[in-house]
Order: C-alpha cells, then structure tokens, then sequence
C-alpha cells in the first residue's frame, strides 16, 4: 500500500515538475575510437571477440548463471513476501516470455548481447488490455536509442513528449519502427546514461592482443616446419626438383605430428640444426596474462571460466560465493529494476519481481544440513520448509509444526535465580498439578543453564 501511495503522489507531483537540462539526440553515440582495427593488426568486432575462449567463457557463465535462477512475481503479505503464481506476468517471467523463446532462453539472450554491445533488447507485445502480453527480442545492431526533439507518436500509437527516449528498430524490410520506451525491455549493461556502453569498443586492445596470441600460435604449429634443423643443397637444383624436394619436406615434416623428425638427405646436400625455445617464446604466459585480462573486463573471476592457477581446495567455496555478490548480482539487480518498471504499469499494488540467487549460495551437504538443524533448532524453519528448498516432497500439514528446545529461556530469567513453582502449578488442596513436574524439568535446566552463563560471565557459579 505504501508502494502504491508513494507511486501516486509522485505522478503528481510530476505534472509540477519541470526538467531544464537538455540531453543529447543520440545518447548512445560512442566516446571511443570505433576502428575495428587494433594495433596488433587484428579486426576485432563483436562476433569476432567470441571466438577467443576466454571471451566465451564468460559470456557464457554470466548468461547462464543468471539465466537459471527462479524469477517471480511477488507481493508482501502478513507474513512475508508470497509468489504470485497465478500473475500474468509471473508465467512470462518464470516459464515463457513467448511462443518461441523460453525463459532461459530470453535471459540467456540478453545477457550476452548486453556483454557484448552493451544493451539487451525485447519488444514488449501488449494484449487487448494492454498489459504484457509477450516478450521478443530484437538484435541490439537493430536498434538505435534517440531522444524526441519534438511531440509525436510511436508505431504503437504511444504518445512520445519531447524529451522522451524512444527506440527505433529497423525491421530490415519496410525500415523503421518506432517504439516509446514503455515497450521495450531494455537491458542496460555498463555505463554511464540511458543507453550501456560496448564492452567490445572499449576491450578491443586487450581482445586483439589475446587474438593476435592465438593467431601466432595456431600460425606456428600449422604452417612452422619443426624439423630439428635446415637443408642447405650445396649446388643448384632445378625448379621441378625444387618443388620435388619442398613437397617431399612438406609430407613428411610439416605440421604439429612430425615435430622433431629429422631429414634423410642425398645429392650433396647439408643440414644445419635450428632449434627453437619455447620458453624464449613465452606464448603460454603471455596467453594466460590474457586470460586473466579478458576476466577483468567482464567482471567474471578466473576460476569461473576454468583458469585455475591460483585457486585451491581451502578457498573455491569462498570464491563462489564471492562471485555471486560481484558479478551475479548486478545482472541479476539489472533485471528485477526493468521488470518492475516496465511490466507492471504506474500502478503496481504491491507487486515486485525476485529472482532468489539461494541457489548459488549453497554450500555442500554438510554445511547445508548442520544449517538447517540450527534453524530448526531455533524454531525458525519447519521440516517442510527445509524439504522444500531442498526440492522435496514435504510432510504435509504436521511438516509445518515449528519446534525448538525446551531448555532454551530468556538471559534475563537465568540471571534471576532458579524459579520455584507457584501455586498455580499445584491443584487444589496443594495437591502437585499436571504441571508440576513439568516446572521441576524446567527449574532443572534453568539452573544448569545459569551455573554456565555465570561461568561465561567471569563470576562463580550459584548453587541452586
């Protein structure tokens, strides 16, 4: 409720409001050279940059990673935050954004195209009601992000004010479609205003490098001629058994399997040993050096996308769930703040998105189950809660029964003294009531509780 009140009042305080600072017709013009070209004389270009493995990698871990998590549509009630299975948008969400793209499939999606060009793009298709009806997603090469210099209207028949941002997507038959901004789901990556930056214009020194590296690496093996050394012919050949010879070189000693075989020779010929020295070369570090550059740019640790050097057994868990909190949780943020926005209209009751990373938090079965027998313990979950976020069928209505210690009572009532049983806890005639042995049990574990709390305090224990 409050949500929704502080959502009206500020659409009118915003007929009040008057913005005097002008933004630019196109902001998402670049700021950096767009020269495909690098210095290592390699074009480096959105789709070229993910045929490097380490690139790969963490584009694919990012869109994966986030792309499995549950995202619901949720609603804070008396007791907590509940899922709104039956919402519209929950099944768009969670199961199918349209007929052809699949939840996973749309996240996975956009994701990797905000890694790559910096925004993700999805039109949001309206049904009759005008609420989200579809989502599908648009190449972001498609797609070209202005700022109205004037009053109009979208393809949609949307009202653009000038000064609003709205899209324009080339359909590549008829031209372009317009589009306000409330009917595209925009996946912002990086950057510094309404439109990411590219990733790929900003990394294409340090991606050209890794290229380059993989080029001369591939270069040598394919086309190096590792024989061990040269043949000197100490009188002129002809050009056909030039070619005889070069040919004959070629089938036995070119390529990575005849490395190291030496050649038989004849006609007076000579042979000069060549070696070359791997290490001189330094290709496996330098490539490694790269590795960890290319992790640095997408934010992506190193043990994530299987570079391992310094990663041990004493340290991997902390380092997974060190990922979660810097590199999943912003993409996943990115997605709650879109969704909420643009899927549920101005007025939205209540409702918010939640994508639960508890998942990746996990630890292994015994850091799990010494968990959930601290929380069961405390009262806090129930059998069927601790079944249910193991995936498990649960008990049913007796699973919901919270339990926790006898012996466990408040600080204050240790630090008191031992309790003695009133008269309530006696029937009439002083006879002991139904109760009594039930207070002796506890005035029992109420002092053995307060000898230790004395002990833990620094003073001597009371005898009860």
């Amino acid at each position: 409720m409050l949500n929704a009140l502080r959502d009206r009042i500020g659409l009118s305080l915003a007929v009040l409001a008057r913005r005097v600072a002008k933004e630019p017709r196109y902001p998402g013009a670049a700021r950096v050279s767009t020269s495909m070209r690098t210095l290592s004389a390699v074009t480096m270009t959105p789709d070229t940059a993910v045929t490097i493995a380490a690139v790969w990698a963490c584009l694919r871990y990012l869109s994966q990673t986030v792309a499995q998590l549950p995202w619901h549509v949720m609603r804070d009630g008396e007791r907590g935050a509940d899922v709104q299975r039956s919402h519209p948008v929950d099944w768009l969400l969670w199961k199918r954004v349209s007929s052809e793209w699949s939840s996973f499939q749309f996240r996975e999606t956009m994701i990797h195209w905000a890694l790559r060009w910096g925004n993700g793009y999805a039109e949001i298709e309206p049904d009759q009601a005008n609420r989200p009806f579809a989502m599908w997603p648009i190449h972001p090469e498609r797609v070209t992000v202005c700022r109205a210099v004037e009053d109009g209207y979208a393809s949609y028949g949307d009202e653009i004010a000038a000064g609003d941002l709205y899209y324009e997507v080339d359909d590549g038959q008829t031209g372009k479609m317009v589009f306000a901004a409330r009917r595209i789901f925009h996946l912002r990556g990086f950057g510094e205003g309404p439109v990411g930056v590219n990733v790929i214009q900003y990394a294409a020194e340090s991606l050209g490098l890794a290229k380059a590296i993989q080029l001369f690496g591939a270069g040598f093996f394919g086309n190096g001629m590792n024989i061990g050394g040269i043949v000197v012919n100490k009188r002129a050949l002809t050009e056909p058994a030039m070619r005889a010879q070069r040919a004959e070189l070629d089938r036995l000693y070119k390529g990575p399997r005849n490395a190291g075989r030496f050649a038989i020779l004849d006609q007076d010929t000579d042979f000069k040993p060549v070696s070359v020295d791997p290490q001189k070369s330094q290709l496996t570090e330098a490539y490694k050096l790269q590795v960890e550059e290319i992790c640095r740019w997408f934010g992506v640790p190193p043990h994530k996308v299987m570079h391992l050097d310094r990663s041990t057994f004493s340290n991997i868990e902390h380092q997974a769930i060190e990922v979660v909190v810097d590199s999943v949780t912003p993409w996943v943020r990115r997605l709650e703040d879109e969704a909420d926005f643009k899927l549920f209209g101005q007025n939205r009751i209540g409702y918010y998105t939640k994508i639960n990373m508890n998942a990746l938090l996990r630890g292994d079965m015994k850091a799990r189950m010494e968990f959930y027998n601290g929380m069961q313990r405390v009262g806090a979950y129930s059998p069927n809660r601790i079944l249910e976020l193991e995936d498990e069928n649960t008990l049913g209505a007796e699973g919901d029964i919270h339990v926790m210690q006898q012996q466990m009572v408040p600080l204050e009532f240790i630090a008191e003294g031992p309790h003695q049983p009133g008269p309530a806890a006696n029937g009439a005639g002083g006879e002991a009531g139904p109760d009594a042995d039930q207070a002796v049990v506890e005035d029992e574990a109420t002092a053995a509780a307060r000898k230790e709390f004395e002990i833990v305090m620094g003073g001597a224990p009371i005898d009860a």
